[in-house]
């Protein structure tokens, strides 16, 4: 039996950040990945990796540091079974693991498409390096793809596939794209872009079969009747966390592991974090599954100091970027339910304010060409965290001078919450 002290099970940004603090504290861990290799940066597969093959691809344990020794990486491990009471997990090569502490980090992972004709070659998602390496692959011999979902990952595909010279259709069920988590405008303002690039998109239809000839991918056809030529498909609908481990576990699961800002679970031995979880809000309600990268090596790193007996609760202002062809757009928070939009900035650079129903500012999202929106974005992270109001009249009076809508968010920030 092998007998680290801590152990964490994933391969992904929160289970670095909870190695690397475990082995800053001086503690030994061991992380357990079924990838074939550990914990690397998966922000760069849908962006670098799609347009250049051989691009690397960064690891989230950097060489060189001198706490890394006290990080054992076991790659190619699948964990089988974990039982929480005796403080021991098993893997698929019948090893098993003592614990005193265990920190969760198994992600999600894509959803597919669940028609006829999807299952087989030329139906891809993206996911993992594995995944990058298949989908590039593909756009070296495509002349035509299909992408199914209007998301983050959908669109960065078809934003790389073009500027590979692929021709791109983009279905979308919604009525238009990016439909969780982005304002209007600012998907608007995207779409335009994508449709610039040459992007087709095609809104408020769903994918009724995936059709093939000889077991090679031909087209899709449409819910509106229409049929879509195209010689792969790539569904981008959507993640579900990876909940196996912890619901044979007995760990409360609730479309996520249920963790509280401690990244505790149901019982006390078991930690979680990232992309799996689901933290409890701080009111009771049933809270958030974040789906962001910064965020989940944070809640690693709160894992970790959790097991460690510190108090290092996770209070972050989640932030969150993608990068499309030239464009980025960056988020800042989270928008509550009936949210107040306001938008400002400019044609060329839409910013959305989302106020709740007390005037507080609860999220930013933005996009731009070029990096320059990151600045009234990440300003905005002091001013939601403090729960303040914003001068509504000096934002819009900004304009598209990003710099100067900085300012504004962060004398909302110095101004902190308003006295009620």
């Amino acid at each position: 039996m092998e007998s680290p002290r801590f152990v964490v099970v994933g391969g992904g940004p929160a289970a670095a950040g909870a190695a690397r603090r475990f082995a800053e504290a001086g503690a030994s861990v061991a992380v357990l990945t079924a990838e074939p290799r550990g914990p690397y940066d998966r922000t760069v597969l849908s962006k670098d990796v799609l347009l250049d093959p051989g691009a690397d691809i960064p690891s989230l344990l950097p060489p060189g540091a001198p706490w890394l020794e006290l990080i054992f990486v076991r790659p190619r491990t699948l964990v089988e079974a974990i039982d929480p009471a005796a403080g021991v997990l098993t893997t698929d090569d019948g090893t098993t693991w003592a614990f005193e502490a265990l920190v969760l980090a198994t992600g999600a992972e894509p959803r597919r498409l669940v028609v006829p004709g999807a299952d087989g070659p030329g139906v891809l998602t993206l996911r993992d390096a594995a995944d990058a390496a298949a989908l590039t692959a593909a756009l070296g011999t495509a002349g035509r793809l299909v992408v199914v979902g209007g998301g983050v990952i959908g669109l960065e595909v078809a934003a790389a596939a073009v500027a590979r010279g692929v021709a791109v259709e983009v279905v979308e069920a919604a009525d238009r794209l990016l439909p969780r988590g982005v304002p209007a405008p600012v998907a608007a303002w995207l779409a335009r872009r994508h449709e610039a690039a040459g992007v087709v998109v095609r809104t408020g239809v769903t994918v009724q079969e995936v059709r093939r000839d000889a077991g090679r991918v031909t087209g899709v056809h449409l819910s509106d009747g229409s049929v879509v030529t195209a010689d792969a498909v790539v569904a981008g609908v959507g993640v579900a966390p990876r909940t196996a481990l912890a619901v044979a576990a007995g760990l409360t699961v609730d479309d996520g592991v249920v963790v509280d800002a401690a990244m505790r679970t149901s019982h006390p031995a078991v930690l979680a974090a990232g992309d799996v979880v689901r933290m409890r809000a701080a009111g009771g309600g049933r809270g958030e599954r974040l789906e962001s990268y910064t965020a989940a090596g944070r809640q690693g790193a709160v894992a970790a100091a959790t097991a460690l007996g510190l108090d290092d609760p996770f209070d972050d202002v989640p932030w969150s970027w993608s990068d499309q062809g030239d464009a980025s757009m960056q988020s800042m928070g989270v928008a509550p339910a009936g949210a107040t939009e306001v938008l400002v900035g400019d044609a060329d650079a839409p910013v959305v304010l989302s106020l709740d129903a007390t005037g507080r500012l609860r999220a930013v999202c933005g996009v731009a060409t070029g990096p320059g929106v990151a600045r009234p974005v990440r300003a905005a992270a002091a001013a939601i965290a403090a729960g303040a109001e914003v001068d509504l009249d000096s934002a819009r009076a900004a304009g598209g001078d990003l710099a100067a809508l900085a300012s504004v968010l962060r004398a909302a920030a110095r101004s902190g919450a308003p006295r009620r």
